[in-house]
């Protein structure tokens, strides 16, 4: 019974436009059932201070709505609530969290144009640390530019909570760099990295060794 509860845990949400095969590391983490929850309790825990109103506005009662059909990996519905809420409560905070989970969404469809341009018009306006964190890290993965991803992955560590956090973030600025063939930058942040930690020991390993294979 536990090995089956902590495969749930663990096991990404299944969304209708992509194969769980085809779901890179990124994907993987930002679809785990427990990510999504923590996210979706964050947004909904700090609605009611997000206009720094007594009670949730209109606006973050709609989010929270949203987040509803998010947590379930219903992006359809989602993404309508969410659309509803640019057009509805522009310029609100609740709106430039909607821009956000939509640029989340894009990203997730492999819709990078809309995804970069959604996330890079929130990120500034994001009034929560994870948030912006995430902003950061998508906007560091849809970056074409080396130097400009690295900045947003510098951003996203600015923002991280947790030494464990830090250590993704250094991964994925390790691998923006084995993409770019730049081997010995790549391996100068991973072995900085403190492999005491040992959550995401698998995808350090796997970029470690991409970068060994580098001329």
């Amino acid at each position: 019974m536990l090995d089956k509860i902590k495969k749930l845990l663990i096991t990404p949400i299944k969304v209708s436009y992509k194969d769980t095969k085809d779901y890179n590391s990124f994907d993987k983490i930002i679809l785990n059932p427990i990510f999504l929850f923590a996210i979706v309790f964050i947004v909904t825990f700090q609605a009611f201070s997000l206009s720094n109103e007594p009670e949730a506005t209109p606006s973050d009662s709609a989010l929270g709505n949203a987040m509803v059909f998010f947590e379930r990996g219903d992006f359809d519905n989602a993404i309508l609530q969410l659309e509803d809420i640019l057009d509805t409560y522009p310029g609100t905070a609740a709106s430039h969290q909607a821009r956000f989970y939509l640029g989340r969404t894009a990203f997730l469809n492999g819709n990078n144009d809309k995804a970069k341009l959604y996330v890079s018009e929130s990120v500034k306006k994001l009034k929560y640390a994870p948030l912006k964190k995430e902003a950061y890290m998508m906007l560091g993965k849809l970056e074409n530019d080396t130097e400009k991803a690295l900045k947003h992955f510098d951003n996203a560590h600015k923002n991280a909570l947790s030494t464990s956090e830090q250590k993704l973030i250094m991964i994925m600025k390790a691998e923006k760099l084995v993409k770019n063939n730049e081997k010995e930058r790549a391996l100068s942040i991973l072995d900085a990295i403190d492999n005491s930690i040992v959550v995401y020991n698998e995808l350090f390993e796997e970029v470690y060794g991409s970068a060994l294979t580098l001329n």
